[in-house]
């Protein structure tokens, strides 16, 4: 994958890549809890303690961009 399609992908998961990671966008966030509503909707119980807590919370979005940048490693890079 060239590096311009690289970046076309990164952005469409609502990441940018970061010396120490992968940082998430407001975009990210918001396609990381319709993932995780999704999951809780199938039963997964980490998706349904997640959800459950507020918004602003760390660890909310911290699962958000885990659950992009999992929909970016299978999107083919």
């Amino acid at each position: 994958m060239s590096p311009e399609a690289r970046q076309e992908d990164l952005e469409r998961h609502g990441l940018a890549e970061e010396p120490d990671g992968y940082l998430l966008s407001l975009r990210g966030f918001q396609a990381g809890m319709r993932a995780a509503r999704a999951l809780r909707d199938q039963g997964d119980e980490e998706a349904v303690r997640l959800l459950a807590l507020d918004a602003s919370d760390p660890l909310r979005w911290e699962y958000a961009r885990c659950l992009q940048i999992e929909a970016f490693s299978r999107s083919g890079i």
